[in-house]
């Protein structure tokens, strides 16, 4: 896979024209981010914008897979052009992961090169690795250029972070490959990557495996399992073997070779989803809580 394969739309992230004038969002990343950031409220995130929501809409609206439900959930929902900027209220609750793909969405209808990335951020809990989604975009003077659209000014104003969303650091947001390997290598500890009390090698394990899937172009929901070495959530490592297995996952993640991801998710047995697999075998977030 090259650089300008990354232009082209899956089925998640493919936005119809009839569906986005895609003219009429802005082409600076500012601007795209500003664009999503007035279509998605992130459900972790609802008290900061005085928003209160019914459980029951707040799951489903979570659970939207792909860009263009995004998109048509936000018209549905604010009676509006999804190319106006929502009262908080009106967008649809979301996470990490959609901000992320509806900004990729947009950037390869722009013909631009991007993909999504899964892994860990240090901004967003005070000494903690958080379980988080950017995307990434190529720009031909920096290479590949971390995104994260969810840093709006009321997330700036709370959290107090001094770069930029647009541009954000390799330090502070790092591939799931990166963080195995720091904790392989006793350089961080696992306890301190995950999400609340979901955290340890088996959370990165998960984010490891979805972030190949990234890089090979299939965008995950953050929760997705059910299959090979992940049949749960959280699924404990069985071994050395799949120890030294997930260490090599680690390397393709973190070096982001693509070719290499596209191959493991094809070829190897352990994360190869099966052939008879569709995205309605993941588990929904009722069946996840359920099982935890």
């Amino acid at each position: 896979m090259v650089i300008n394969d990354y232009i082209e739309n899956t089925d998640f992230t493919y936005l119809p024209k009839d569906l986005l004038d895609i003219s009429k969002v802005p082409d600076d990343i500012a601007g795209i981010c500003k664009f999503v950031q007035g279509n998605l409220i992130h459900s972790y995130w609802l008290e900061h914008y005085g928003v209160e929501a019914d459980p029951l809409n707040k799951l489903t609206e979570m659970q939207t897979r792909h860009a263009k439900d995004l998109v048509s959930l936000v018209m549905l929902k604010s009676a509006e052009s999804s190319h106006t900027f929502k009262k908080p209220n009106h967008r649809v609750i979301s996470i990490c992961r959609d901000f992320s793909l509806l900004v990729c969405a947009i950037l390869r209808a722009k013909g631009l090169p991007a993909r999504l990335r899964s892994g860990f951020a240090t901004y967003l809990t005070q000494n903690h690795f958080e379980d988080h989604w950017v995307c990434e975009y190529w720009n031909e003077g920096k290479g590949w250029v971390s995104v994260d659209a969810q840093l709006d000014d009321v997330h700036r104003q709370v959290l107090q972070f001094e770069f930029d969303p647009c541009d954000v650091p390799s330090s502070n947001f790092i591939v799931a490959g990166k963080a195995w390997k720091l904790c392989r290598e006793n350089v961080e500890s696992a306890d301190n990557f995950g999400f609340r009390d979901f955290k340890g090698l088996a959370f990165i394990k998960g984010s490891l495996i979805r972030d190949l899937y990234a890089l090979s172009k299939f965008e995950m929901h953050t929760w997705d399992a059910g299959w090979g070495i992940l049949p749960k959530f959280i699924s404990p490592i069985s071994g050395e073997s799949e120890l030294a297995l997930l260490d090599e996952l680690a390397e393709v993640s973190c070096s982001s070779d693509n070719a290499k991801a596209v191959e493991l998710v094809k070829s190897c047995s352990e994360i190869k989803l099966p052939s008879d697999w569709d995205c309605s075998k993941f588990p929904t977030l009722t069946e996840l809580y359920a099982s935890l």
